[in-house]
């Protein structure tokens, strides 16, 4: 239960720092809390490989994909072009990433399962 407390910290977290770096003022502090929740969330993915509850697959390139096109349409916001609508990359990348989310909890409790 402890490590579920870090994943839920990282996407509060994650969640608080977009809000903040969107409505206010305060866009570093959203941007640390962003960076935060990141970081929490990626210490639980690796407890959970190093316990054995997670064996990275397939699934992972999802993940990769995802936050490529997601960070290409964030640089594309701020690049003046034409070619593409950042926010269709950016959508992109976000929906992988929600993919690969579903497909790592559905790993982990089918491992939980089989024990």
């Amino acid at each position: 239960m402890k490590l579920k407390g870090l994943l839920f910290i990282g996407i509060i977290l994650l969640v608080i720092g977009i809000i903040l770096k969107k409505a206010s003022q305060l866009e570093v502090l959203g941007l640390v809390l962003i960076i935060t929740g990141v970081t929490f969330k990626t210490i639980y993915i690796l407890a959970k490989v190093k316990s054995g509850d997670y064996q990275p697959g397939k699934e992972m390139l999802f993940l990769l994909f995802g936050l490529i096109l997601f960070l290409t349409g964030l640089y594309l916001r701020s690049v003046d072009q034409a070619l593409i609508n950042p926010i269709y990359l950016i959508v992109l990348g976000l929906s992988l990433k929600v993919i690969f989310i579903i497909k790592f909890i559905l790993i982990v409790r089918a491992n939980k399962k089989l024990e």
